[in-house]
């Protein structure tokens, strides 16, 4: 059987790898004065470029300031520990009746190891602002490319959660769009998608957490509440813990 096109294996992998396709004979010439296979000189090639080129990069849309840690603080948590870049892009933070929101939300971020932007819509108003929404996404979505995009889930029943998910659909076209979860937002949700994690991770979520005190008196806002949600997604999931998510979009290239 002849190798595809009548290539050599190691050819028929080059032309694949278009990054390096037009530097085929530089780096035969590099091979064979180093004393090197060529499939060798290749391999090291493309591993330096994903060394130095790939730093992974996921954006977390909040809503609202907590937003984002509710929902996915846990897998924040491992992403940051395993060398991903994180930005959370809040919303509002409500600064006419939480004064100390915007405060509280850098306390978080410093424990889970992010940046973050803090926007000024108005809680409630998110549908009159729609249109801002979308070019303050756009606009942001220009200036860096992102692998992953967290957003609230497309059943989300809050109006300005279902403002930004919406327009995060319009505004990242090019990378996985993922849903998080807010169960008391949700009357229904498919999850079909999960991240495992491991104490450590919970116990980060649930520290970043505790750095908002004005919103302690909300019903949902209990340790054992949130222990109880990441428990019954990693049974999901065969494991001990997970945050659940919904598939809105995968784009494979990113993620193989």
């Amino acid at each position: 059987m002849g190798w595809k096109d009548g290539k050599k294996p190691e050819q028929y992998l080059f032309t694949i790898t278009d990054d390096f396709s037009e530097n085929w004979n530089a780096l035969k010439e590099k091979a064979k004065k180093d004393e090197n296979n060529i499939s060798d000189a290749l391999r090291l090639a493309v591993n330096s470029k994903i060394e130095t080129d790939r730093t992974k990069r996921a954006l977390i849309l909040s809503p609202h300031t907590d937003d984002a840690e509710l929902g996915c603080g846990g897998t924040i948590a491992k992403l940051v520990e395993e060398g991903w870049k994180v930005h959370v892009i809040y919303f509002s933070a409500v600064g006419e009746r939480y004064p100390n929101l915007a405060e509280e939300a850098a306390n978080s971020g410093k424990i889970l190891g992010i940046t973050h932007d803090i926007l000024d819509f108005k809680t409630r108003f998110f549908p009159r602002d729609r249109q801002d929404i979308l070019q303050a996404l756009y606009d942001h979505s220009r200036t860096v490319k992102y692998d992953l995009v967290f957003t609230p889930t497309t059943t989300d029943i809050h109006q300005d959660h279902d403002v930004v998910t919406s327009e995060a659909k319009r505004a990242f076209r090019n990378c996985t769009l993922l849903g998080y979860e807010l169960p008391w937002n949700n009357l229904e949700v498919s999850l079909n998608c999960f991240i495992p994690l491991e104490e450590r991770h919970v116990k980060k979520k649930i520290s970043a957490l505790e750095c908002y005190d004005s919103q302690k008196h909300n019903p949902y806002f209990n340790e054992k509440f949130f222990k109880s949600v990441v428990k019954m997604r990693g049974i999901q999931l065969a494991h001990d813990y997970a945050e659940g998510f919904e598939t809105i979009k995968v784009r494979l290239d990113q993620l193989i």
